[in-house]
């Protein structure tokens, strides 16, 4: 390129990029990046998240009045020639409960951070455009102006790239994770989540103390308003029921089982798996393509250095002939 022409374009990047600095810190290169998809795209993400935790915290509800009608029953005693602890019987299906009402539990709170973040994020994404922008302008008036100090150019560089990196991080990189892990559930997953969600919703009903009562003891009709409500009296007092509940709680299980396994493998791809696999794939792609525009690699600084090193051992030559 011809000294003149350089001499021309040089003020002019520095010009752009001092313009940029001051855009960044007004906001407006936010709107600018907003135009161009990415407003759509928080948008999106806002209602998904959104949305997700609302479905997370329904199931939440549901698993908690079934568990709370489950203990109900768990802890009492019926003698059938030894006492029989009823909460050994509704053991298994009560621990399946509590696994699938954690894992509710804290999707709905994962859900919600992850949405918190994405909130805060946007509102703070400007900073970090305006410090890359500013490593940029140093950068480039360290190749205008002082080009033979490679070492000190070389080290603002690299953290160039680790801000820049982080800038379209906060930008790109975390939008795009959680759609395509909104794209990935909506298609995959979800399917699982709303099964297991829509059959803990059916068996609420059946697990309640009242429909326990109309299931097994509808044929022990009693006048007293306490007797009615006194659930556990009634199943101290029935041996042959409390078999037959027994054998009814076994059958299920499974059904409990199926559920619970599914609701924590649809949680776990939602809330941990598709977003940090998406983020990590783009986050070293990213990565990749900045050291390469930056020109920041091993082999550039070796070829660099041996530049140096191979322009000094010229002049020392230069030096002992003369």
């Amino acid at each position: 390129m011809p000294h003149q022409l350089k001499m021309v374009i040089r003020p002019c990047i520095a010009l752009l990029l001092f313009v940029g600095i001051i855009l960044s810190v007004t906001g407006h290169l936010d709107r600018l990046f907003g135009s161009f998809g990415m407003a759509k795209i928080n948008q999106l993400n806002e209602s998904y998240l959104e949305e997700s935790f609302d479905k997370a915290f329904k199931g939440f509800l549901v698993l908690s009045a079934i568990k709370s009608g489950v203990a109900v029953i768990e802890g009492s005693e019926v003698g059938i020639g030894f006492n029989l602890e009823v909460g050994d019987i509704v053991q298994s299906v009560f621990d399946y409960i509590d696994t699938a009402w954690k894992t509710t539990l804290a999707a709905a709170t994962i859900l919600l951070l992850m949405r918190l973040m994405l909130q805060t994020i946007q509102s703070i994404d400007h900073w970090f455009l305006f410090v890359t922008l500013n490593l940029g302008l140093v950068v480039f008036l360290f190749h205008w102006w002082l080009p033979r100090h490679r070492k000190p150019r070389h080290a603002i560089k690299e953290c160039l790239l680790f801000v820049a990196c982080l800038t379209v991080a906060v930008y790109v990189l975390l939008p795009m994770s959680v759609g395509g892990a909104s794209y990935l559930s909506n298609r995959i997953t979800r399917p699982l989540i709303e099964e297991a969600q829509s059959g803990f919703e059916k068996m609420e009903h059946d697990l309640t103390p009242s429909a326990l009562n109309n299931r097994f003891f509808s044929e022990q009709e009693d006048e007293s308003f306490w007797f009615f409500h006194d659930f556990k009296t009634r199943i101290a007092n029935s041996k042959q029921t409390i078999l037959e509940m027994a054998r009814w709680l076994k059958e299920i299980t499974s059904d409990f089982a199926i559920w619970s396994i599914k609701l924590i493998a649809g949680y776990l791809f939602d809330c941990v798996i598709f977003p940090l696999a998406f983020f990590v794939l783009l986050y070293l792609l990213t990565k990749g393509l900045l050291a390469y525009v930056f020109g920041i690699s091993r082999r550039q600084s070796l070829k660099e250095d041996l530049s140096s090193i191979l322009q000094t051992l010229n002049v020392d030559r230069i030096k002992e002939r003369l």
